[in-house]
């Protein structure tokens, strides 16, 4: 087959998230299999920020990129002119499309040419599909306008996780038209761990101290604040908090301003964006991850953290969450009493802890992307059988 990939996420950025990584992921595992992938990415001028090997390097020769630069970006959202004649030009090459991503101009133009041209094309909103936290007003004039078209023309709409699915059944997307499928990691990251306490010594913890670990973008659906506000409460010495991740919109001074206000400059660390070995190496360093999201499709690094050794504590609106309850870490409502009792109990209960860490490398093979992608091989031949269906009945 040849298919194509449609996502506003820089595919050369990795401070534009997990979705990023999803889809070199998806491009090179479907490659694998003998299938020529094309990605249809933009230019956001993010670079490549940590300096890690070029995108070339890091996908199957059987993936080609189409780079759209970008004429002006309003925080995700860039405006690509490139799009209209890349879509006709790549739209009619290809078997089927896969749309990542919903609030942004790139879908609903590719989508457009689709239709146009006969090709069927599935759609991953990647947890964007539901508005919450901000411009939700912007959100929903762009279901008005965009994104209805955009969801009706898809063949499926693609679901990371059971919990994605009942959000996207209660938003109006009819149940037969969802499919779910769980995201991945690459395990082979995990199968030679940094030595411990490299990150530590950087940021200056001491290897008998405590450390808690967020490490995700610095945005308000993420609930770091809740997060600190709840360590401000925990009563256990020589404990410190890391948040490590891209500072979403300005958020970090926010941040910063409450840490102020706690009195916590010593003990509360912003020690910026990880990725690669680093990130790994946080991983690997840390006695807990904590991720307190009000709202997370999925949670990739949620299952990294499991990869590197290391119990979780997340919320039950993580996608990810019935694969970690009780096996691998706490799950908890986003209260901060909840959320800070599950702390205490895991830094206190070293039975428990001791559970949980010795779970995680077998929990840890059920996050290969083998499955996932293997899935969505079987759906775009699926699709494509309705489409030839269709065409012999008329």
């Amino acid at each position: 087959m040849n298919i194509l990939f449609v996502t506003q996420y820089d595919l050369d950025n990795p401070a534009s998230g997990g979705p990023v990584f999803k889809v070199r992921a998806l491009s090179n595992y479907l490659a694998n299999l003998g299938h020529t992938v094309t990605v249809m990415t933009v230019d956001a001028g993010g670079g490549n920020v940590n300096g890690s090997e070029n995108l070339e390097d890091l996908l199957h020769v059987n993936v080609h990129i189409v780079r759209l630069s970008t004429m002006w970006k309003y925080r995700a959202i860039t405006f690509n002119p490139g799009v209209f004649s890349a879509a006709q030009r790549e739209v009619p090459l290809v078997d089927v499309i896969h749309i990542f991503g919903f609030y942004d101009l790139l879908g609903p133009f590719v989508a457009r040419a689709a239709r146009i041209h006969n090709i069927p094309y599935v759609l991953e909103p990647v947890g964007m599909f539901i508005p919450i936290v901000r411009s939700i007003l912007k959100k929903k004039i762009y279901h008005r306008l965009l994104g209805r078209q955009l969801v009706s023309g898809a063949e499926f709409i693609i679901a990371t996780s059971l919990q994605e699915k009942k959000e996207l059944v209660n938003s109006g997307v009819e149940s037969q038209h969802i499919e779910v499928r769980r995201n991945g990691i690459d395990l082979s990251e995990f199968s030679d761990l940094p030595e411990y306490g490299q990150m530590r010594s950087r940021f200056g913890i001491h290897p008998k101290e405590r450390m808690l670990l967020y490490l995700s973008r610095l945005s308000p659906k993420k609930n770091p604040e809740m997060l600190m506000r709840a360590f401000a409460e925990l009563d256990v010495p020589r404990t410190k908090l890391v948040f490590a991740g891209p500072n979403e919109s300005g958020y970090l001074k926010n941040l910063q301003r409450i840490r102020k206000d706690l009195r916590l400059e010593n003990d509360i660390l912003f020690v910026g964006p990880l990725f690669g070995n680093e990130k790994i190496s946080a991983l690997v360093d840390a006695d807990i991850f904590v991720l307190p999201s009000i709202n997370e499709n999925f949670g990739n690094v949620i299952a990294e953290s499991v990869a590197a050794g290391t119990p979780v504590i997340i919320t039950d609106k993580c996608g990810i969450a019935p694969y970690i309850r009780d096996r691998v870490g706490l799950v908890v409502s986003p209260d901060q009493d909840e959320l800070l009792q599950a702390i205490i109990t895991l830094l206190s209960d070293s039975s428990l802890y001791k559970k949980f860490e010795l779970a995680c490398s077998d929990a840890a093979k059920e996050f290969s992307w083998d499955h996932p992608a293997s899935s969505m091989e079987k759906l775009y031949k699926k699709v494509l059988s309705n489409k030839y269906d269709n065409q012999f009945k008329q």
